[in-house]
């Protein structure tokens, strides 16, 4: 597959470039750090070899921070480049993890009914209805009034409960969204949106790249494409990731909101990818995959839902359990 290949050809060079480092630095320490550097990158290589996509992310995340801990090391010259090739390793690192969360991304779960003759619309209704009752037994209600929802989102998170499986998958997004913490208070400092809030939705429709726009991952070098299409409106690209998250974050009018407790964060979540689940009385991926709350079922595009389809992405809930110690 293309994008383990790309990670395996850029891990090998920074294999390279930290080997170069070590024959010309007289640092005793930093020639250490580089050796365990090499030493945990090749180990990230050989997982590679067998890697499925769904493990990629976990292995780019960790030779990210290998790397990082290199750059720390250094702390005598001369440099001749080196550090610019490790930022450089870096950035590619980081676009490769958000090529990963695109392949696994959760499409919209936002539901547009179809334009209906009369007789189609009171043979749609009835079926509607009948599929209603079907679904609220047992699954979740199918309202999306935050009111009637609010002590069903916090039971939900009560007994949220990591799937064992996927362990170490949770663990690269909460490493992540530690990572990443300082950029997202800055957005909590302009808007008052938690800095929690911000760094999971930046992984859900990003996969956690600094280069990509918060509104849904698209580069940052132009406005989205995607929908929602030609954001931001006003500024020339390209634009930095805190203009388009600050951009994202107040087209859903995310900056009016004054609570942030922990049912109306899930209802927002929830929200941002769409009621599609909720309407048919099922758990959104969105907010419980990896979680003992969700199994299967998901839109594998837009409008075209696949009951045994299965989400190969961390639940933003889950995240928030999870960060918050639980």
């Amino acid at each position: 597959m293309a994008t383990i290949d790309q990670a395996r050809g850029e891990i090998k060079a920074a294999i390279a470039t930290l080997r170069r480092r070590h024959g010309s630095t007289a640092d005793a320490a930093e020639k250490a750090t580089i050796a365990d550097a090499v030493q945990e990158l090749d180990d990230q290589l050989s997982l590679l070899n067998q890697a499925a996509l769904l493990e990629v992310a976990n292995s780019v995340a960790a030779a990210t921070t290998t790397l990082e801990k290199a750059v720390g090391a250094a702390r005598l010259g001369p440099f001749d480049g080196y550090l610019a090739a490790l930022e450089g390793h870096l950035t590619k690192l980081n676009k490769l993890a958000g090529k990963v969360h695109d392949t696994d991304s959760l499409e919209s779960a936002v539901v547009k009914p179809a334009k209906r003759s009369t007789k189609s619309r009171k043979r749609g209704r009835k079926k509607a209805a009948d599929e209603q009752l079907e679904s609220l037994t047992p699954g979740l209600l199918t309202s999306t009034v935050f009111a009637d929802l609010a002590a069903e989102y916090q039971d939900c998170f009560d007994r949220c409960e990591i799937n064992p499986a996927f362990n170490d998958n949770v663990t690269f997004y909460l490493n992540r969204i530690r990572r990443g913490k300082p950029n997202y208070q800055l957005v909590e400092q302009a808007l008052g949106v938690p800095w929690l809030f911000v760094g999971i939705i930046h992984g859900m429709e990003c996969g956690f790249n600094f280069a990509g726009h918060m509104h849904n991952g698209d580069p940052l070098t132009a406005r989205t494409v995607q929908v929602p299409k030609g954001f931001p409106k006003t500024g020339t690209p390209p634009f930095t990731w805190l203009e388009s998250a600050l951009d994202a974050l107040r087209l859903k009018k995310f900056d009016q909101e004054r609570d942030w407790s922990i049912p109306h964060m899930l209802y927002l979540l929830e929200g941002y990818n769409g009621f599609g689940y909720r309407r048919r009385g099922l758990p959104s991926p969105y907010l419980w995959s990896f979680s003992n709350i969700y199994s299967k079922g998901k839109f594998v595009k837009d409008g075209k839902f696949d009951p045994e389809a299965v989400s190969k992405q961390c639940g933003a809930g889950l995240m928030l359990k999870r960060m918050q110690g639980g």
